[in-house]
């Protein structure tokens, strides 16, 4: 137990220290070097350093991620921190550098256009697109820790392509969703092992199958969702709706029912598995006191075995919850986008949309770590994600298990 804590309490320290270098605020240098083709001089934010050189990024004044340098040591002629550098960060994720007084940029108008002194021009910024402005190199230790904080908090809450509130609310939604589909057909194919169909061939057989099930990789339940659900079920949903083969898909592309669904089929083996054990657990008493006292076999079951077993079910959530939150794999044929025209859960009637597709936070930390066009940055905000991922199943998981254990204390109270 200790092991699996310290194990885990070392996984977030490492995703939060390298989720840090995407939001801690970098000093700024005003950097002089020569070399062969002259002397150069450039304002940057030092990201990284050593004996031999220095990682800077400078103004990105065309696009985010096109500003990286590496500065040697010894060709530099003057280094230094000047107090009046600015941080200029825009709604496109871009960075500018510029001296200045921060109070001049204070309280500008939305629709004010600004005029910046770029290296190949003039580049004009509205004043809506200035999300924030920095003395960085003026911060104490603990405003650069807010500042930090503040740009993390604003990471995870924002919306569309800046923030992970949209891969947050559908992963959560597609998690809760999943549970509500397999738990039940969990608990009766469970039920119908232990209590019906005992030990004969067939049931040893199925045993198996579930058992092998268990193993199968989560791309090859995509694969089945894709086929099954998708173009199968949902493909005959819109001809049956519309009454021909629709030019826009409503139902037959990946959506949140699908990829729930998916998810249902993927984690069901593990269900099954931990219901049927805890039902073995039951003892054999309280099933006989039961039927003594003129209860049915239904009727044992349900208000006997079930609220006595309720710890396995569960462990079996939990499980389920564990096995299901973080797959990216199936989810990527069956509903998950980098980026979705609209919320699953919002305010439009019917409020929970089965067939938009989503956002989620596994298939976010896939997009920024391979695909992103700043590697440093993307890299360290996938970690971030990751973290906001591994944070989200520790939550759920905390929550069960505390239900878990409260009803554990009174199964055996039941019991004794």
């Amino acid at each position: 137990m200790s092991t699996s804590l310290l194990a885990l309490a070392a996984l977030l320290w490492v995703l939060l220290a390298q989720s840090w270098q995407a939001f801690a605020p970098a000093p700024v240098a005003l950097l002089q070097w020569r070399d062969d083709a002259g002397e150069h001089s450039l304002l940057a934010s030092v990201l990284a350093q050593d004996e031999q050189v220095l990682i800077v990024r400078g103004s990105e004044w065309q696009r985010r991620g096109d500003a990286y340098r590496r500065v040697l040591r010894s060709s530099l002629v003057h280094l230094s921190f000047p107090a009046d550098a600015l941080n200029l960060r825009l709604a496109d994720g871009r960075e500018i550098l510029l001296r200045g007084s921060e109070q001049s940029w204070r309280g500008l108008d939305p629709q004010q256009r600004l005029v910046l002194p770029g290296a190949d021009g003039e580049v004009p910024v509205r004043g809506a697109d200035l999300v924030e402005v920095v003395a960085v190199n003026a911060l104490s230790g603990w405003q650069r820790l807010g500042t930090g904080l503040q740009r993390a908090l604003g990471f995870a809450g924002g919306t569309g392509g800046s923030g992970l509130f949209a891969a947050l609310l559908g992963t959560v939604v597609l998690v809760m969703l999943m549970s509500v589909l397999v738990m039940p057909l969990g608990v009766l194919v469970a039920l119908w092992l232990h209590e019906y169909a005992g030990n004969d061939q067939l049931a040893r057989g199925l045993r198996a199958a579930i058992a092998n099930l268990a193993s199968v990789p989560s791309v090859i339940y995509g694969l089945f969702g894709l086929v099954l659900f998708v173009h199968g079920i949902g493909g005959s949903l819109d001809v049956l709706l519309s009454g021909t083969t629709a030019p826009v898909p409503h139902w037959g592309r990946g959506g949140l029912l699908w990829s729930a669904l998916t998810l249902a089929l993927l984690t069901l083996p593990v269900v099954v598995i931990s219901v049927e054990e805890g039902l073995a657990r039951v003892p054999p008493g309280l099933r006989q006191a039961a039927l003594a006292l003129g209860a049915t076999r239904a009727e044992m079951l349900w208000r006997v075995v079930l609220p006595v077993a309720r710890p396995a079910l569960l462990t079996a959530l939990i499980l389920a919850v564990a096995r299901a939150a973080g797959e990216v794999a199936p989810l990527m044929l069956v509903g998950a986008v980098k980026y979705a025209p609209a919320l699953p859960l919002n305010g439009e009637f019917p409020y929970l949309h089965l067939s938009q597709q989503f956002m989620h936070l596994g298939h976010g930390v896939y997009d920024l770590a391979l695909t992103g066009s700043d590697g440093p940055r993307d890299l360290a905000q996938a970690h971030a994600t990751a973290l906001l991922l591994l944070l989200v199943v520790i939550g759920l998981n905390a929550s069960a298990i505390v239900v878990r254990n409260r009803l554990r204390e009174r199964s055996r109270e039941l019991s004794a």
